[in-house]
Order: C-alpha cells, then sequence, then structure tokens
C-alpha cells in the first residue's frame, strides 16, 4: 500500500510540475486524502499491533549464532565421559560474545529483531510519504520540487538503517535454517538425538570447534535469561 502510494506521489509530481495552478490544486486535494486515509490506517493498525514505538538498534551488539561443540568437564577440570566411555561433547548455540543460548531463547530473540527490523522499515517509508505531501502542501512548482527534494533527503538520511536492516534481515533468516537442522539433530540440552550419527557429517550445519566448559556452567547458561538491554534500543518514534 505505502509503496502504491510513494509512486503515486512521484507520478503527481510530475503532473502537478506541468500542471496549471487550478488543476494542480486539484490534484493535491485527491493526494492529500489518500495520503490522510493510509496515515489513519497505519495509526490504527500500530495501535493494535505494536504499542511500544519504533526502536534504533545497537547494531554491533546484536547477537549472531552459530553451532559449537564443547566438550564437558567436572568443576576440577577433568573430562566427563559418556556410559560408552567416549568423551562428553555437546553441541550448543553460542554467538559472537561466547554467550551459550537454548534454542527457544534464540528463537525469542529472533522474534523480537524481527520486529524491530520491520518497524524501522515500515516507519522510513511511512515517513517517506508523508514527507512528500507536505511538501505539496503549497501548490506551486518550486514547493514542488524541494518536497521531491526532501523525500529523496528523508531517504538518504535512513540509507544507513535501512542497509544494516535489511544485511540483519538476511542473517537473520540463515540464523533460521542452522536453528532449525539444530533442533532437528540435538536435544536442548545439545546431546546428539541420534547417538550413532557423525556431527561433523551434518548436511547444512557448519560446526566449530569450541572450548571446554563445566556440566555446572552449562546447566547455567542453558536456563539463563538473556538481558537484551545491551542492544541498546532507543526510541525514535512512537
Amino acid at each position: 500500500m505505502k509503496n502504491l502510494l510513494f509512486k503515486s506521489i512521484v507520478v503527481c509530481i510530475l503532473m502537478l510540475i506541468n500542471a496549471n495552478e487550478a488543476s494542480a490544486q486539484g490534484i493535491l486535494k485527491k493526494l492529500k486524502k489518500s495520503s490522510d486515509k493510509v496515515e489513519s490506517t497505519d495509526n490504527t493498525n500500530n495501535e493494535s499491533a505494536d504499542t511500544t514505538g519504533v526502536k534504533q538498534l545497537n547494531w554491533e551488539m546484536v547477537p549472531k549464532y552459530h553451532a559449537e561443540t564443547r566438550p564437558i568437564t567436572s568443576n576440577d577440570g577433568t573430562p566427563l565421559k559418556n556410559e560408552d566411555g567416549s568423551p562428553m561433547v555437546c553441541v550448543l548455540l553460542v554467538d559472537q560474545f561466547d554467550n551459550v543460548r537454548s534454542a527457544d531463547v534464540v528463537k525469542e530473540q529472533h522474534k523480537k529483531l524481527n520486529q524491530y527490523i520491520n518497524n524501522i522499515l515500515k516507519e522510513v517509508g511511512k515517513d517517506a510519504a508523508v514527507g512528500a505531501v507536505t511538501g505539496l502542501a503549497a501548490g506551486k512548482k518550486g514547493a514542488l520540487i524541494g518536497g521531491a527534494a526532501g523525500v529523496a533527503h528523508g531517504v538518504i538520511a535512513s540509507k544507513d538503517d535501512i542497509k544494516k536492516a535489511r544485511e540483519l534481515k538476511k542473517s537473520l533468516k540463515e540464523q533460521e535454517e542452522i536453528l532449525a537442522k539444530y533442533q532437528k539433530n540435538f536435544t536442548s540440552e545439545g546431546t546428539p538425538i541420534d547417538a550413532s550419527v557423525d556431527i561433523s557429517k551434518i548436511d547444512g550445519l557448519e560446526i566449530k570447534e569450541g572450548v571446554s566448559m563445566t556440566a555446572e556452567a552449562l546447566k547455567a547458561e542453558l536456563a539463563s535469561i538473556p538481558d537484551d538491554s545491551n542492544w541498546n534500543l532507543e526510541e525514535i518514534k512512537e
């Protein structure tokens, strides 16, 4: 809907530049009416779907997960063994900050991140459309050119966020594929569902080699609730 409105704005700008004043004002009124209707609909949907406002992510602190082996030891550092005498090794989801998370926690983080990203992209699109209508309000050729420039400026000002949001959205899709393969092959504690499977040969799941950790530390990390405030979310729009 917003894309259609934006395209209509561009067409109307060209029409208004070449139209006489009376004709231009008529086109402008129709455009303003359509924009108000879209804005009203957006506000209604926003109130019912998300009242927290759009947030600005601290992109550098957003966790990105991979699968990693972790040999398990006792508190004194002695390697633990399985019943068959083989070393106890868990495969876990670990982020770039070396935090171990359960699959359920990762899912919840992805859900929040996708919501934030979608809100940012939605807000950028809405602001561009509203900015164009505002620029057209004077109904004169000079104002129309200035309005078009204003739309361009709004898009340029948000270019970095748009780029990062799209990059993160792509990254999340890749991580969700990793998560799906992980859950298909491993329990919530990181042990193989099928003990006979060679974990180094699971199709489509790259597993990195990690450092050892104690069984006590593993239990505590998997049970922990991460503090996502280190993403430093800052309100940018109500």
